[in-house]
Order: C-alpha cells, then structure tokens, then sequence
C-alpha cells in the first residue's frame, strides 16, 4: 500500500515538473522578425539616403532570443555597393546571435543612351545621344554618365535606339594616321613651338606614338591631343 502510495505521489511530482518545464518553455520570448527588418531598414535609410531598397523575405520560421540589448545592423565590407546584396543583424545581449538579410540596393543615375539606331563605324556626335534616368544595378555591361566621355569616340557595333551605350560599344577615334604629316607642340614652361613632323604610328586621344621632325630627322615619343596634332614636353 505504502509502495503503491508512493509510486503515485512520484508520478505526480514528475508531472509538476514536466509541466514546470513546458510552461518555461512556452514562456520563451523570440525576436520578432518586425523588429529585424526595421534595424536593416533604419541602417539604409542612414546609409543609401536618396536610394531605393528591397528587403528579402525573413523567415518568420526563425527562433532567436529576444535580443536584451538593440540590435546592431551593419553592412559587411564584402557586400555590393548596388544591386542585389546582404546586411548583417546581430545581438550582442544574453543569447548573442547574428543573422544576414538579403536586400536589394537600387540606385538611379542619368547615363548615356542613344537617341536612334547608330550604325557601326560612325562617329558619335551630339545629335545621336541623351540622357535618360535608369536603374543602374541592372546594368551589367557598364555606362557613360558624362556626354564629353563620347567626343572622338567610334561606335563599334551597331547600337539599337534608347539601348544605354556602354564602353565595350565604343573605340577611340583614330586621330593620327602612321605615316601622315602632323604638327609637333613642343612645350617648355610659357614657350610652345610648333613644328612640322610625321606620324610613325597611329595614335588615339592620349596615346603616345613615335614621331620624327621633318627637319632634324630626329624621333621620339609625342601625346596625340587632337587631328593630326601631338605634344611633346621639353
């Protein structure tokens, strides 16, 4: 009977403790996922002011202590300035922890696009460019924000109107033929002289190439500055 009495009150004292132990567990207070998208929004609002910006989806799943302490938000040096990147959560309280959410950094800049179709081998000239506002974290071919970026440029494939011209579409312009009479800048201080010469090489827009004086016969290295014009620093 006094066995019997016993086993009883030790089912009895398990089950208080069992039911102790699933009434802490329920208790437990979980960081809200609410609360994790608002440190990553308030951290690109203060970082990307002007920028547009999405917020993956945060697993609503997620069973992290409620954080003791804020939450501190911060964008790791190996994420992308635009496009499709992460930012850091973590806590640091009690029960630290750290996750990483995924976002998307827009951002808007007036680029180069043409304003009809450009054939290639054309120069490009002021009458065949705009500006337009586009995303440019979908661009993944590169851009031009700056119309004077396309004086002496040649298209080197044909380019479709309103398409955003990007560097690979683009050559120098040759300025300099090898062979052809050109004018030598010769530059010293306040004193510049020209004199007649002949291009060894061709030459774009910065280029240096061989060039030789008519006259002395001498030859040495010039900078192509424009048509059939090069310089050289004394």
């Amino acid at each position: 009977m006094k066995n019997h009495a016993l086993n009883n009150f030790t089912v009895l004292a398990i089950s208080c403790v069992l039911l102790l132990l699933s009434k802490t567990v329920s208790a437990t207070i979980y960081q809200s996922t609410a609360s994790i998208a608002q440190a990553v929004t308030a951290l690109l609002k203060k970082h990307y002011p002007t920028t547009d910006f999405n917020l993956g989806k945060i697993d609503k799943r997620l069973r992290l202590k409620a954080c003791t302490q804020n939450l501190q938000a911060r964008i790791p040096h190996y994420a992308n300035e635009i496009g499709r990147t992460t930012v850091e959560v973590s806590c640091s309280g009690l029960k630290p922890w750290k996750i990483h959410v995924s976002v998307y950094i827009h951002k808007y800049l007036n680029v180069i696009t043409a304003k009809h179709s450009l054939p290639a081998g054309s120069v490009i000239q002021a009458a065949d460019i705009k500006l337009t506002r586009q995303d440019v974290s979908r661009i993944r071919a590169g851009y031009f924000t700056q119309l004077s970026q396309m004086t002496n440029m040649v298209v080197r494939r044909a380019v479709k109107s309103g398409k955003v011209i990007s560097p690979a579409m683009l050559k120098p312009k040759r300025l300099v033929q090898r062979g052809d009479e050109i004018l030598i800048l010769a530059q010293t201080g306040n004193l510049s002289i020209r004199v007649k010469g002949k291009a060894l090489m061709n030459g774009v827009r910065g280029q240096r190439i061989r060039v030789k004086n008519i006259h002395s016969k001498r030859v040495f290295q010039a900078t192509v500055i424009s048509n059939g014009l090069v310089r050289v620093n004394m």
